[in-house]
């Protein structure tokens, strides 16, 4: 059942879709290397306006999980036009519905900063991952500190925390997917964001061994 409709789930699911052009610029070269890793069973969480569907194999079978009903109505208007197998879940990655070791990759960009509990999202993506299992992300990350990113991270944080639902800019999320995989592979980039609060980004994957 989706949840009630609200304004900043509105403005947010806006916001992601007129951004996907910039996102697209940054990260495309990052996910084709990545995407390049998924096998044939794949779940997204939090796979908001679609921005990834282009760059899964035809014939993958794509389960996402989403907790926006607005954001799905974008994601599944996109999804008509991608040769993919695509279930579609509204839900959180804190409480994935699914069984021990479903999937072969689960893919998480731009969504750890966001949950509720980070901690209980990375066991439950542990958990339905299959052994030798791909899980890829790209999120961003809490500035190294003195440097002028962590100060505006620490100013905005209140209010852009509020705004985006949740999001949180100061989020040691490379070092949270260390403690529950062994065999982590990530590089840090600063992007010349316009968005200066997520500047820092990681870019990786783990596997489930």
């Amino acid at each position: 059942m989706y949840k009630s409709c609200s304004c900043k789930s509105k403005f947010n699911a806006v916001f992601m879709k007129n951004l996907e052009w910039y996102l697209d610029y940054v990260y495309d070269g990052y996910k084709k290397g990545l995407f390049s890793k998924i096998g044939k069973n794949v779940l997204e969480i939090g796979a908001g306006t679609g921005i990834n569907l282009k760059y899964y194999r035809p014939g993958t079978n794509l389960t996402v999980i989403e907790p926006s009903r607005e954001m799905l109505e974008y994601f599944l208007e996109k999804a008509k036009n991608y040769p993919l197998n695509i279930h579609v879940k509204q839900g959180f990655a804190e409480e994935l519905p699914f069984e021990d070791e479903s999937f072969d990759a689960v893919v998480s960009t731009l969504v750890l900063c966001s949950v509720k509990s980070p901690q209980k999202a990375m066991e439950e993506i542990k958990r339905v991952l299959k052994k030798d299992g791909y899980f890829i992300f790209i999120e961003h990350v809490k500035a190294p500190e003195n440097t002028i990113t962590s100060k505006v991270q620490k100013f905005v944080q209140p209010v852009w925390k509020w705004t985006f639902e949740g999001c949180d800019v100061q989020r040691n999320t490379g070092k949270l997917i260390e403690a529950y995989f062994p065999e982590v592979q990530y590089k840090t980039i600063r992007f010349n964001s316009p968005f200066i609060p997520v500047n820092y980004h990681i870019i990786g994957y783990a596997k489930k061994i």
